[in-house]
């Protein structure tokens, strides 16, 4: 699905590319100034193509800090912790010591907008360690208490997956009942699909991948698992499609030590730009493709309320569950797992 996308992006670049290398021409006709000056652009860069250090160190010189170093862990450098309890798609281990992501791809981003030519990531253990030691923390919730949390990169929720392309989103709960079910065994997902009482058959696995599989293959109707990790499996299938979420999304922003209100300040001014110019949507959508943003109109309407179980019950419940994680690897990737405030599944992926 992604790749067949990028496939026609490029293929489309390279006929223009090829037309205008041809006729030698400054534009072609008909097409906007804008558009003719980006081909433009393109050409120069096949033409006389510049080394990726050179590039690098040109960018570096480019740019003006829109923070001092007194504000900086290191200066000239934006120090940026990433959780140990991460998962995908937003902190995926790589070789080594690296990491890839949302968290990585907007943290960079995020750093050349504050103008910042420099990136270090710091893995942490919690958010409290985390703005102690770091300029920033990602994926931090909006509920926590131990830093500030600038704006929303993305949403906390559980969601839900069909095997066929629903007419709108979100589906109805009435949808969901009767059907086939598939969860990740000794879930925060499957605790939540049994707590709402929907009347589903439910089918267990024990990894997210072999029910995508299945969901795929039409074996279950439904997936339910964390959204963006669903989101990040789903691209790699063409039958599977977002239906909704089974809970109100949180928000997940960027964690800022609450002494370092300048800091916190050009932070937000950075993301917003970031936000505002696209450049958050790509570092998004090269994980999960055209995901949307979550919100209570993308969860699933008329569910019931949780069964036997009352408020402080449930608190209780996500209390406990907090912080359990689990590590596997396939021999592709790391299993990168939560069960952070209820809203992660423990899951493998491919």
């Amino acid at each position: 699905m992604e790749r067949s996308r990028i496939h026609t992006v490029l293929g489309a670049a390279a006929a223009v590319l090829s037309l205008t290398l041809v006729t030698g021409c400054s534009g072609i006709p008909g097409v906007p100034t804008e558009v003719n000056d980006a081909i433009q652009s393109v050409v120069r860069d096949f033409t006389d193509p510049v080394s990726v250090d050179e590039a690098r160190a040109q960018r570096r010189d480019e740019l003006v800090p829109a923070v001092s170093d007194a504000d900086l862990i290191t200066p000239g450098t934006l120090t940026v912790g990433v959780q140990t309890a991460g998962t995908a798609p937003f902190v995926i281990a790589g070789d080594g010591d690296s990491h890839m992501g949302i968290d990585i791809d907007t943290a960079y981003a995020l750093a050349d907008e504050l103008g910042l030519g420099s990136v270090e990531f710091v893995t942490i253990q919690n958010v409290a360690s985390g703005v102690a030691s770091c300029d920033i923390v990602m994926g931090v919730e909006s509920t926590e208490t131990n830093c500030a949390v600038v704006g929303s990169y993305a949403q906390s929720a559980l969601g839900v997956f069909s095997s066929s392309e629903v007419a709108s989103v979100p589906v109805a709960a009435s949808e969901l009942s009767g059907a086939t079910v598939g969860v990740q065994d000794n879930s925060v997902s499957q605790a939540a699909l049994e707590e709402l009482g929907l009347g589903v058959s439910e089918q267990t696995f024990s990894n997210l991948n072999e029910a995508f599989d299945a969901l795929s293959s039409g074996s279950v109707d439904y997936v339910v698992c964390d959204a963006y990790a669903g989101a990040y499996l789903a691209c790699s299938y063409d039958s599977v499609f977002f239906a909704g979420t089974l809970d109100a999304p949180v928000p997940v922003g960027i964690g800022v030590s609450t002494d370092s209100t300048e800091l916190q300040a050009n932070v937000e001014l950075a993301l917003d730009e970031i936000q505002s110019n696209g450049v958050a949507d790509i570092a998004k959508s090269r994980w999960v493709g055209e995901f949307p943003v979550l919100t209570e109109a993308t969860t699933v309407t008329g569910l019931p309320e949780p069964q036997g179980q009352d408020a402080d019950e449930q608190d209780g419940e996500a209390a406990d569950e907090d912080g359990e994680t689990t590590d596997e690897q396939d021999g592709e990737a790391a299993d990168q797992t939560s069960a952070d405030d209820a809203a992660t599944d423990e899951t493998e992926y491919l």
